[in-house]
């Protein structure tokens, strides 16, 4: 025996070199490392498809809100132009009546009483 024991052995006795628990360690901390960095490796491809994913719905997701964006203000003119063409039409209408009931005062009447009339019968049913 030596006087000046090991630091890997505590009685004194020098360790194997050929640990058969310290190999399997080691090739086990080997493995659990490669392990560790091939799913690092593959969380970041996951990542990685997972963005290219998320900004394909994105550009998609803006491309369809811009249509609808864009075909809402096509309605919104053809609305607003409609309103303006029906209050034109019944501002006309209502330059019509006013001259005929000027021009023929009686049938002006008769024709509101005949109106008035049939609206009545048709509210009471």
């Amino acid at each position: 025996m030596t006087d000046n024991p090991t630091a890997d052995s505590p009685f004194g006795a020098s360790a194997n070199p050929i640990d058969p628990f310290h190999a399997a360690k080691a090739s086990a901390m080997k493995a659990a490392e490669d392990l560790r960095n091939v799913a690092a490796q593959k969380a970041s491809e996951l990542r990685h498809v997972a963005e290219q994913r998320a900004q394909q719905w994105r550009d998609s997701a803006t491309h369809a809100a811009s249509d609808i964006k864009e075909k809402a203000d096509e309605f919104r003119q053809y609305a607003d132009d409609t309103w303006k063409e029906a209050r034109a039409r019944c501002a006309d209408l209502r330059v019509e009546a006013e001259k005929f009931a000027r021009e023929k005062p009686v049938q002006a009447l008769a024709t509101a009483f005949g109106i008035g009339f049939v609206l009545g019968l048709l509210m009471r049913r």
